[in-house]
């Protein structure tokens, strides 16, 4: 650098504030931007230093502290991770990777478009039966089974090439019998039948039900991750198993690597694992579509049904599917409000009763939910609270039961909310379609209210939310608009009609969004706790789980019936804390940060808070404490 270009440097570095000046020089001399600016070195970590600075003015009075984090440490200052403890990511909650640099970082959700729509969170493009839709990509997937992709499996060639395969869509991986993953640790060079063995550079996912990015790379001759060569999606789903939106390599001969994990889900070979040149690809795996009906090995997690209920589908004992199996519900706490959001799942109509004590026959198996408490707003049985999955004190003649109001399930498919689509009817162990012939608002009325989704708004025709597929159950349907389901009104009769898909018919009702709860605060002798309701905070287009103080990595939060809580100690300089004082009172102020889903860079809605603490030490805290949150 020359020194006239040196000087316009300084001078532009004399201009910033004291407090960032500290942070920059820190960047350049350690590599490092760990620093956090605080207002007392008592919110610095134990393996932080507290460092002063003095902002440039007259006096060069002003005071600026900064965390940073000692050698052999890396974070914000606040929080600071022991390099060598934790670099496997064993100190990273759920929804957390390590990052070399920065410590235990959030992982970034994926947002997709289709079609100029963006799509719900954690959903992709998919082509389904033809037609590309948002869709959950741990139900659309397809299957690789090579057992050639084992890390354990070396060879000196010919090699495995995954360079020349035209990778399109998600990918669901398994070695033999077992499910797999691609591994995100130090795969060595000719494993995997290849040459560059492909793993992932940060960990697979922990949390479930998001999706993530990863970067692909290989290890050369003496480096764990040389090759960088594409960034692929990955997704955890709540069956416990991965799904890949696997790119082509941008090197060859390379292929990714596979291992085991978890339990085996009897999934039979898709590909030849007899040796192949390195000219040959994987055998295109075969779709895999997991959306199956009711009673069906394929069905997905948090999948419902109701079993035992004679020749109706709205009726029976309720089981649910987890970890790739069916298991009951216990009666306990079992109630109306828990039996309508069965119904609701179903698109059964109204609830009717609520049976105990194993009405509709024992169950065999696990009992998955017990003491079940649901608010009576949730669309799935999965999202009220519960003892936790497989803890309970039942046994199967305390299995709970539903009688809903309607005798078969009605859906509406290929949108973005369970209020609006295709029209699809289940007989006969299948999913069928609706003919538009007749098709008008007063037979839309009756999937609204057989779906609990209010009024009708429109009943379009002609296929508008895409061509089903499989029978077309119900033709020439004639609703009065007060019958309890679809089927009870008149038509032809299943199965009978004269036409096609492209006739299919479809409703759209009233999307009626969680009523809004405004946030709570409590204010403690000890601690500040900040409250969100999550139906209503994600009814606003919100994640409730994204929120994060005035510091950044203060993040934490618990979950108590259905509200999320955000907390930080009553300290000054804790999490960001800002304490002022007057002649009676010690006021902690600070504020919540929530961000929209799956927006990396979008700005958060703030929610300032304070708790205002009487200085007389005589008082009780717990009773004279004043919140304030706007």
């Amino acid at each position: 650098m020359d020194d006239s270009k040196f000087v316009s440097w300084m001078q532009s570095i004399m201009r910033v504030p004291g407090g960032l000046f500290l942070l920059v020089l820190l960047h350049i001399f350690t590599g490092s931007s760990s620093g956090t600016l605080v207002t007392s070195c008592a919110s610095c970590h134990d393996e932080a230093t507290c460092l002063e600075s003095r902002e440039r003015g007259d006096t060069f009075s002003h005071q600026a502290l900064s965390c940073v984090c000692k050698e052999g440490f890396v974070g914000d200052g606040l929080t600071c991770y022991d390099t060598k403890l934790c670099s496997d990511s064993s100190c990273c909650r759920q929804g957390y990777h390590w990052s070399p640099d920065r410590g235990c970082v959030k992982d970034p959700s994926v947002k997709a478009s289709c079609g100029g729509v963006v799509c719900p969170s954690d959903t992709d493009c998919i082509s389904v039966n033809g037609t590309e839709r948002c869709a959950d990509p741990c139900e659309h997937y397809s299957i690789i089974n090579d057992e050639w992709r084992s890390v354990n499996y070396t060879r000196s060639g010919p090699y495995y090439n995954d360079f020349g395969v035209n990778w399109q869509g998600w990918y669901r991986m398994f070695l033999g019998q077992s499910n797999a993953r691609i591994p995100d640790w130090c795969v060595s060079r000719f494993s995997c039948g290849t040459l560059n063995s492909l793993r992932i550079e940060q960990p697979n996912p922990t949390e479930y039900g998001r999706i993530v990015s990863r970067n692909v790379c290989s290890m050369s001759s003496s480096n764990c991750c040389d090759y960088r060569t594409r960034t692929i999606n990955v997704k955890l789903c709540y069956g416990n198993y991965y799904v890949y939106k696997l790119q082509h390599p941008s090197v060859g001969p390379s292929a990714y690597c596979a291992e085991t994990y978890g339990a085996n889900p009897g999934v039979p070979s898709t590909t030849d694992p007899r040796p192949q040149n390195s000219t040959t690809t994987p055998t295109p795996a075969t779709p895999h579509n997991s959306t199956a009906v009711p009673g069906n090995n394929t069905a997905v997690e948090g999948e419902i049904r109701l079993v035992n209920g004679g020749n109706s589908s709205c009726s029976g004992r309720v089981e649910i599917f987890h970890n790739g199996q069916w298991g009951t519900v216990c009666d306990d706490s079992w109630d109306l409000i828990d039996a309508q959001v069965v119904c609701r799942q179903l698109g059964c109509g109204r609830v009717l009763s609520a049976p105990v004590m194993a009405q509709f026959g024992q169950g065999t198996g696990h009992i998955w939910m017990d003491n079940v408490r649901c608010t009576g707003s949730e669309s799935k049985l999965s999202e009220c609270q519960h003892n936790g999955v497989g803890n309970h004190n039942c046994g199967h003649s305390e299995d709970a039961g539903v009688v809903c109001e309607a005798l078969s399930p009605v859906r509406l498919v290929n949108s973005d909310n369970r209020c609006s689509g295709r029209v699809e009817v289940f007989h006969n162990g299948q999913w069928g379609t609706v003919c538009d012939d007749s098709w008008g608002l007063n037979d839309a009325q009756v999937v609204c209210r057989q779906l609990d989704c209010g009024e009708a708004r429109a009943a379009p025709t002609q296929a508008q939310f895409g061509q089903g597929s499989g029978p077309i159950w119900l033709d020439d349907v004639q609703c009065f608009g007060n019958e309890p389901s679809i089927t009870d009104c008149t038509h032809r009769g299943f199965g009978v009609h004269n036409c096609g898909h492209h006739e299919d018919a479809s409703t759209v009702c009233e999307f009626q969004s969680p009523s809004h709860e405004a946030p709570q605060l409590i204010c403690r002798s000890d601690k500040l706790l900040i409250g969100l309701h999550i139906n209503s905070v994600t009814a606003a287009g919100l994640n409730p789980f994204s929120g994060n103080l005035a510091s950044r990595n203060c993040s934490w939060f618990s979950l108590q019936d259905d509200r999320v809580w955000y907390e930080v100690d009553a300290q000054a300089g804790a999490c960001g804390n800002d304490l002022r004082t007057n002649s009676t009172h010690a006021v902690y102020s600070n504020a919540l940060f929530i961000y929209p889903y799956n927006q990396s860079f979008a700005v958060p809605v703030t929610l300032p808070f304070s708790c205002a603490y009487p200085l007389n030490t005589d008082s009780s805290l717990y009773m004279t404490i004043r919140p304030f949150l706007p």
